[in-house]
């Protein structure tokens, strides 16, 4: 089982689980069109995968799709990016390493390079798919792939023509917004509310730095969520005169292939 195979193809599961914030979502794909088979509230004593999951599951391919809070994201630019593959790791993990208090060791680190420029670099800890495949051994369930759900929306967005300037990505207690400037990811921004619902204000304090330090005005958004919260987070931007861009099964978008 492989995490975040970033933008690179792969054979789908047709079962996926999405362990979320405070629920966790099993999901069937048939050709590319998902079907929602059961959602689990998740109790403080569970980890990714609720026993009462295990009922429901069949026996087939199986994914499993993490939200951001287990996920460090660095977009990173250069003036100019190696080659070969070699030297181009090296320079990536020595910016990182940089940036990061902690032992890059201790972490999964990976990397997706946009253009010359550009790279999104992303780490999770080293013990996290032991502990995922461990969980999903328990309840009996053999996993092919796991993968992030903040990097499914965008290899979403990056291959569609209506690419917003931004999108807001809303599950439970976190939040995290991705701005675009000429197709290209230019800030990360990942936030934490007590309530569980965004407010409006951090998103426009967000755009307001994202205008003043990147030279463009964001004028459209996506909203996905999956936490119910979806509607409320689009009337805020409504009313702060965003332009919405709305995608079909805009809270399935963060499992792969869906059409």
């Amino acid at each position: 089982m492989e995490l975040n195979r970033l933008f690179v193809k792969y054979r789908i599961p047709e079962q996926f689980i999405y362990s979320g914030d405070k629920r966790v979502e099993l999901f069937r794909i048939k050709k590319g069109v998902p079907e929602k088979i059961s959602s689990y509230e998740r109790e403080k004593s569970e980890g990714f995968f609720p026993v009462k999951l295990k009922n429901d599951l069949i026996n087939t391919s199986t994914g499993v799709i993490l939200n951001s809070d287990h996920f460090i994201f660095n977009l990173l630019t250069f003036d100019k990016i190696p080659f070969r593959k070699k030297q181009k790791d090296d320079l990536v993990n020595w910016r990182v390493q940089k940036l990061f208090p902690e032992n890059i060791n201790s972490y999964i680190h990976q990397f997706i390079q946009f253009d010359k420029k550009t790279i999104l670099s992303v780490l999770a800890r080293n013990d996290l798919l032991l502990k995922i495949e461990s969980e999903a051994e328990d309840i009996g369930t053999e996993l092919i792939y796991s993968g992030n759900s903040t990097i499914e929306i965008m290899n979403y967005l990056r291959s569609r023509g209506d690419h917003p300037d931004f999108f807001i990505e809303s599950d439970g207690n976190i939040m995290l917004s991705v701005f675009f400037k000429e197709g290209l990811p230019v800030y990360i921004r990942k936030m934490r509310t007590a309530s569980g619902i965004p407010g409006g204000t951090e998103i426009y304090k967000t755009v307001e730095y994202v205008e003043k330090n990147y030279g463009f005005k964001p004028r459209s958004c996506s909203v996905f969520s999956v936490d119910g919260h979806g509607e409320i987070i689009k009337n805020e931007l409504r009313e702060m005169n965003f332009s919405l861009i709305d995608h079909g099964r805009s809270d399935m978008r963060f499992l792969p292939g869906v059409k």
